[in-house]
């Protein structure tokens, strides 16, 4: 029996599917592409400079912001500056306003005992006067006294001869030492 031929067969099937359409969802941030096929596509995205611009005001808002501390730190160290030399010129005020109140209290309570003084020196001489005064009436009217006694005395011895114009003496002599006597008593009492 014979051999038979021989066959051989290939078949290659290359199916290439296109579709043009592309659905999207949600933040459409991305780039889509349909319907390409077979191709070099070059896609060059851009932000039109936008992040170079948000660096450059970023770059600025700082600068600001570390000027404006600048600036509120330079104004901090000037009002405590001010702030101690107002301190300072208010406690050497008030020292000096209490220097100078200690000193009037210290003339014054000076001036005060001088005072004291002197008017206890003239109710010393007013009390020693005044003794003086009552030790002399009194003198005057010992002395008057006496000598109405011997007034007395001597009308007395005289009484029997009964002189009237002597009798008018003593009455008045006795009159003069009673005037004394009781104004003696009255300025003892005063």
């Amino acid at each position: 029996m014979g051999k038979g031929g021989s066959s051989s067969s290939t078949n290659t099937t290359t199916t290439t599917n296109v579709s043009g359409t592309n659905a999207v969802s949600g933040d459409n941030l991305g780039v889509l592409l349909s319907g390409v096929n077979g191709s070099t596509v070059n896609i060059k995205a851009t932000d039109h400079g936008a992040v170079k611009a948000a660096a450059t005001v970023t770059t600025k808002a700082l600068d600001s912001n570390v000027a404006a501390i600048k600036e509120a730190n330079e104004l901090s160290r000037e009002a405590v500056k001010t702030n101690e030399s107002v301190t300072k010129a208010a406690m050497a005020s008030n020292e000096n306003a209490i220097e100078k109140a200690l000193i009037f209290g210290r003339d014054s309570m000076a001036a005060n005992s001088e005072v004291n003084l002197r008017s206890l020196d003239n109710m010393r001489k007013s009390s020693e006067e005044a003794i003086s005064a009552v030790k002399s009436m009194a003198e005057q009217s010992g002395t008057s006294a006496r000598a109405a006694i011997a007034m007395a005395e001597e009308t007395a011895s005289r009484s029997q001869t009964g002189s009237a114009s002597d009798m008018r003496k003593v009455t008045i002599a006795v009159a003069i030492v009673l005037g004394l006597a009781v104004t003696v008593v009255a300025l003892k009492e005063s």
